[in-house]
Parts: structure tokens; sequence; C-alpha cells
């Protein structure tokens, strides 16, 4: 698909998102559309009290496979510093979970909760966007579902926020914008934060990508349907 083409896209759902979106990304220019079209993510910097990482790229995978890629319980479990125990909701429903990231010494662990949620006065338009917010105060609930020594040792991060918007393309592929505004406080300094996520985007996609193929023979015949961002559930896969 051409930068042009792909720009046109953007341009007839960008009222929306720039309305009811949770997370509007700013103007996307040219030269982000070139980058996609020619196979890559291209990666952003948002300058801000602190910085927000923005992610743009084509998945190989329909508007639904990506959704249930990208909610699934499974695709943290790639990523081996990651302790995550959900404390509600499965899978596409709204979650609230808990996160734990494990440094090497001599940094503290750092850990979270998060509350994740679906836009259904956005899915209207078509565009999927699935978010995620701090929920701090559902932290103590959490020491019971994991290592206490280790939990009580952790530092709570104080920013932690972001989401996916996920626009169907005619090629059966989907346009997806990922954003994300973190800092791991300490003696971890945002820019390191920063360096990292923009160094990890593709993987990241990839990531999106590789598990997609998973949900497929997973979500077949007999499959436990799941809310797409509308609430309406995502019939199994034939």
């Amino acid at each position: 698909m051409t930068a042009t083409t792909l720009a046109a896209v953007w341009a007839a759902v960008a009222p929306a998102i720039s309305t009811q979106a949770a997370f509007p990304p700013p103007p996307l220019d040219a030269r982000v559309w070139e980058e996609v079209a020619a196979g890559k993510v291209a990666r952003r910097t948002i300058a801000g009290d602190t910085a927000t990482v923005l992610g743009v790229g084509v998945l190989d995978a329909t508007r639904e496979e990506a959704w249930l890629s990208l909610t699934d319980d499974r695709l943290s479990a790639e990523i081996e510093s990651l302790t995550e125990v959900a404390l509600q909701g499965a899978w596409a429903s709204p979650k609230r979970l808990y996160q734990r990231l494990d440094l090497p010494w001599p940094l503290n662990d750092r850990h979270w909760v998060i509350g994740l949620t679906n836009n259904a006065r956005l899915a209207a338009s078509g565009v999927w966007e699935r978010t995620w917010t701090l929920r701090t105060d559902l932290l103590d609930d959490a020491r019971a579902r994991t290592d206490a020594e280790r939990f009580d040792a952790a530092e709570t991060v104080s920013v932690n926020e972001g989401g996916w918007l996920l626009v169907p393309l005619d090629t059966g592929d989907t346009l997806a914008v990922y954003q994300a505004r973190a800092t791991l406080g300490g003696a971890i300094p945002d820019g390191a934060v920063d360096s990292y996520t923009r160094s990890s985007m593709t993987s990241l996609f990839e990531g999106v990508e590789r598990n997609a193929t998973n949900v497929r023979r997973r979500y077949g015949a007999g499959c436990t349907p799941q809310p797409g961002a509308d609430g309406a559930p995502i019939p199994c896969f034939r």
C-alpha cells in the first residue's frame, strides 16, 4: 500500500480519533507514511513532562486478529523479565493487571497495576482502541497474588499509560498506532526508558503479528467469543 493511500485512510478516520480516542496521536506527517509504506515501523517521540513514544506500522493481520493478539493473556509471557498477574478480566475484556518488571541488581524491581479498557465510542467509526492507565488504588490487592517479598522490595512507578489504535485496511491488513508514556523513576532516567521503548518498537509489532498466527489456530470452532472494541463478540474463526 502506498504512502498516499495510507495517508488517505488515516485522514478519513482522523476526525473521529481526535475527538473520541482516549489517546489521540499528534498529526502524522508524510514521512511517517513513507516509512510505513516501505514496510517499517515509524517511530517518534512526543515531547512532554514525560515523553510519549509513538509507533506506526501495518500488521499482517485483520483488525480482529490483531485485536485478539494484542489483548491475548499469553502475549506478555514472551517478556522474560515481566511478571504479570490478572486481578480481574481476561483476554479482550476490560482487565486489571498487576505487573512487575524484574531489574538486575543493584536496581530495585518496578511494579504497578494497570486497567485496560476498550473504547466503544470510537469503535463506531471502525477504529478499535485498547488503552491502559495506572490503577495505583489496586496495588495492595495484588500482594497476596504474587511473591510478597519481591512485592515489598519493588518500587511503584508513577507514570504508565498508553494504547493501541487499529484501523482496518482494504488489503485485509491493519494499520496500527501504538503509544506509551512511562517512567521507572529512581536511578533510571526517562531518557533511557524512551530509548529502550523506541529500539524495541519493531520487535513489539512483530510479536503482535507473530502471535496473531497462534490466535488464528486457537480461536477456531468452539472458541470462547471475545468482545471487540465495540463490545460485540468476535465470531470464532473457521
